[in-house]
């Protein structure tokens, strides 16, 4: 199965501009975060979390974000559940794409860019992550993710990971969907923290978190096994 790290621990990074990001994207020069009340995204310095830049979407629900080169993408989780291309400087939509699952009435959320296609989770009752075409939204592939809440994407260059909410388990997954790695998260002795759900996911030095039911990211370094 590769290299199982079992337990990691968690810092806060800073806390996010919104009520209740529910996505993220790491660039170069600063990492994305999706609000899901408020519907803006948001370009945060990696240092303090100062807000670069800020826009509107139309999406409802919003659950997850990335970055193509030239555009964001947006998961509109509730109606109308579909895929956004947005434009990055006006939040305006450019190209929506159906999500797959919809018919079961579970609507799409993290996202990642992976070489030049959309990857997206679908929670149960669907549990898995797919890829499109990014011009028709054709399915490419798709692998089952055998967790009950599958939401952050994240790719490295080698690993999908593929953040579980419900049991703070993060897997890694090669393109193929065969498991490498897998992470657990200890409790940490923040209340606010203790049993929350953990969602999206991006990676830089290290793997970035953000919490459901706060304003806070959080910061795992891979290479501190507990």
């Amino acid at each position: 199965m590769g290299n199982i790290v079992k337990n990691v621990k968690d810092e806060t990074q800073f806390l996010t501009p919104g009520p209740q990001p529910n996505g993220l994207q790491a660039v170069a020069d600063g990492v994305w975060v999706i609000d899901q009340q408020n519907q803006q995204t948001y370009k945060l310095s990696w240092s303090d979390g100062k807000v670069l830049h800020q826009a509107p979407t139309v999406a409802a629900h919003t659950s997850g974000i990335t970055w193509d080169g030239f555009h964001l993408w947006v998961a509109s989780t509730y109606v109308p559940q579909v895929l956004l291309q947005v434009n990055v400087a006006t939040g305006k939509e450019v190209r929506r794409l159906a999500s797959p699952g919809v018919e079961t009435g579970q609507g799409p959320h993290e996202l990642a860019w992976i070489r030049g296609f959309p990857w997206v989770t679908v929670p149960s009752p669907v549990n898995k992550t797919f890829q499109l075409e990014p011009e028709s939204g054709r399915l490419r592939y798709q692998f089952t993710v055998p967790d009950t809440v599958p939401h952050g994407l994240a790719w490295d260059g080698e690993c999908i990971w593929c953040a579980e909410r419900q049991a703070r388990k993060i897997t890694g997954y090669n393109l193929a969907g065969k498991v490498i790695d897998e992470l657990h998260l200890i409790e940490g002795p923040d209340p606010r923290r203790a049993g929350s759900s953990w969602s999206d996911i991006v990676r830089r030095s290290a793997l970035v978190l953000r919490c459901l039911q706060s304003e806070d990211l959080y910061h795992l370094h891979l290479a501190q096994q507990l």
